[in-house]
């Protein structure tokens, strides 16, 4: 019961019961309450912003952070079949079916070895034990200033932390982005993800490429936490002390989000896949939606203290 009256409240919240066509016609990741602080070309940049002097484009960034959680692994209980989810990609989780048919297609590639230190996250992406789990965590593409979810931008692991995962996750929220001429991206592995990222891309199907890539201003970082693990030239490069334009963002958003939820993979963990996505969806929605009515006293607080 609870289930279902989440997911007709979610379909209220964003007015598709007004669409002539129906509920069945809601566009993926449509009922994500978005970052209101990030650019949003048509909403919140001037006009012209796109023919910007190089010298001030930094005000136009989005900022993005990548991450896993293996603490809201998934038990193995039920079946997409028996338990498919309402959600169908609506918000934060991303479509299953297409995930899985994805994966399915280009997944079986081999994942690299580290050259940086010996990452965890990249040497044992392949091995993690998945017995008796469906899923074991989930990944995530956040807004790293606002720490705000974004739209198809979560979606489970069925290993470890493996590159092909995180590029779907990236690419498929990268759809729900105007074109953005600037781009910061920080991920704790960022120095070898980011290696053969637009090779691999060129591999995947061409509906989640990233437009005009080559002509956005890219910029890989490692969140300040993480870096010293890093050998030092990583500790040089994608520094974010180190960089023009990137204030005092930490790249740390997603850990601050995953402390928000894991209380509640106690019970997500014992559901069936479908119920869990949806589940997870909903807090996620709550959290986002609780950053945007607390933005205004957030900012404040912060603007304070850094004057």
């Amino acid at each position: 019961m609870i289930w279902e009256w989440r997911n007709i409240t979610l379909l209220k919240h964003f007015g598709r019961g007004h669409d002539p066509a129906g509920t069945g016609a809601t566009e993926q990741g449509s009922c994500a309450v978005l970052c209101p602080a990030c650019p949003q070309a048509g909403k919140n940049l001037p006009e012209n912003w796109e023919s910007a002097p190089s010298e001030i484009r930094w005000l136009y960034a989005l900022f993005l952070a990548i991450d896993a959680n293996f603490r809201l692994a998934c038990k193995n209980v039920s079946s997409d079949q028996m338990d498919p989810g309402l959600n169908r990609g609506w918000a934060y989780f991303m479509e299953e079916q297409q995930y899985k048919t994805f994966l399915t297609d280009v997944g079986k590639c081999p994942q690299e070895k580290s050259t940086c230190t010996s990452h965890n996250a990249v040497n044992l992406a392949e091995t993690k034990n998945s017995r008796g789990l469906a899923a074991t965590g989930a990944g995530t593409i956040d807004c790293s200033r606002h720490n705000f979810k974004r739209p198809c931008g979560v979606g489970d692991l069925q290993k470890g932390e493996k590159s092909v995962n995180m590029d779907y996750l990236f690419f498929l929220t990268m759809q729900h982005t105007g074109d953005i001429a600037v781009l910061n991206i920080s991920y704790d592995i960022t120095c070898q993800w980011s290696m053969n990222l637009w090779q691999c891309m060129h591999q995947y199907p061409s509906t989640i490429h990233l437009r005009h890539y080559d002509n956005k201003t890219i910029t890989f970082l490692v969140p300040k936490f993480h870096l010293p693990a890093h050998i030092e030239i990583c500790q040089i490069t994608y520094s974010h002390n180190l960089l023009k334009g990137m204030g005092r963002t930490d790249g740390e958003a997603p850990e601050r989000g995953w402390a928000n939820i894991n209380p509640v993979a106690t019970s997500t963990c014992k559901m069936g896949p479908g119920s869990c996505r949806d589940t997870l969806d909903d807090h996620f929605g709550d959290f986002n939606w609780k950053k945007v009515t607390n933005m205004g006293k957030s900012f404040n607080i912060s603007l304070f203290n850094y004057i």
